[in-house]
Order: structure tokens, then C-alpha cells, then sequence
């Protein structure tokens, strides 16, 4: 199989795979009221879109050094408060989405990507993040947030993205 058939292949599975895992659990902020003529915090299993978005909206993007996949002071602080707002928000789904800046091979991005997917993980689960609602995913250099040539636009795509799903 080529390295293109095989890219290709994992970005489709990896794309099953985000479908079917966004359909399982759902997210609840304790402390977000319910909606209009319910008293009191929404219960456990109960979802909105808006506490999804609240919860997406307060995650810190992890920046990485040039072919590094061990997390800088400000990589670690940007983790910790991540795992502060997942904490306070137990429920729901955190994929951890590795990218890449362009240079490299596909294969060699790919695989960095994941390193630093677990790389955050990792960090997450020693900051007290249950394990069960983490999972890792490496888009390598083929999501790129900025599609700019050079050094700023490079710094922006070796990141690490946390996506909460329900």
C-alpha cells in the first residue's frame, strides 16, 4: 500500500472513529444551570451544545518546540490549566489531536504527532484527568492551522488540540 493510500486510510478510520466516539458520552458542567423552568444543575448524562461549546471554549491550545515532543514550561502550564477545566468538568469525551508543521516526511509527522498526543495525555492523567475519557489521534502536518510557509506560521501548527465530544 502506498504511503498516500495508507494516509488516507488512517485520516478515514480516524474519521469513523471521531463520528462514533462523539455519539457515546456527554458533557456536564456541574456548576451550569439547566435550561429555563428546570431547578437547579443539569444531571449526570445530560448534554447541551452550548456547555460543549463553554467547555471547548476554555481549552488551551499545547505548543511545541521544533521536533519536539516533551512539553516546555508553557506547554506544561497550558496543561495544567486544561486539566483545571476538565476536572471541574467531568463528563464528556477529550480527544487529544497531535499535528505537525510541514517539514518532514508524512510518515515522520504522523508519528510525531502522535508522541505528542500521548505526551499530553499523559500529563493530563498525572494531573488527576480520568484516563477512560482520553484518547489520542495524529493528524501530522495534513491539518494545518496556519498554512503559511515559515517560522510563525510552523510555531502554530506544532500543537496539540483538545476536543471535547460528548
Amino acid at each position: 500500500m502506498s504511503s498516500r493510500r495508507l494516509i488516507l486510510a488512517t485520516l478515514v478510520l480516524l474519521a469513523l472513529v471521531l463520528v462514533c466516539a462523539g455519539c457515546s458520552r456527554k458533557v456536564v458542567r456541574p456548576d451550569m444551570p439547566g435550561p429555563p423552568g428546570m431547578a437547579g444543575p443539569y444531571g449526570p448524562g445530560q448534554l447541551t451544545e452550548q456547555s460543549l461549546q463553554m467547555v471547548q471554549a476554555e481549552l488551551k491550545v499545547i505548543y511545541f518546540d521544533y521536533d519536539q515532543y516533551a512539553l516546555s514550561p508553557e506547554a506544561q502550564a497550558a496543561a495544567q490549566y486544561n486539566a483545571d477545566v476538565l476536572k471541574r468538568s467531568p463528563n464528556g469525551r477529550i480527544v487529544a489531536e497531535g499535528h505537525c508543521d510541514e517539514r518532514g516526511t508524512a510518515e515522520y509527522n504522523l508519528a510525531l504527532g502522535d508522541r505528542r498526543s500521548r505526551s499530553v495525555l499523559e500529563y493530563l492523567t498525572g494531573l488527576g484527568v480520568d484516563p477512560r475519557r482520553l484518547s489520542i489521534v495524529s493528524y501530522g502536518s495534513e491539518l494545518p492551522v496556519d498554512p503559511g510557509h515559515n517560522e510563525a506560521a510552523w510555531a502554530k501548527n506544532r500543537r496539540v488540540y483538545l476536543r471535547v465530544s460528548q
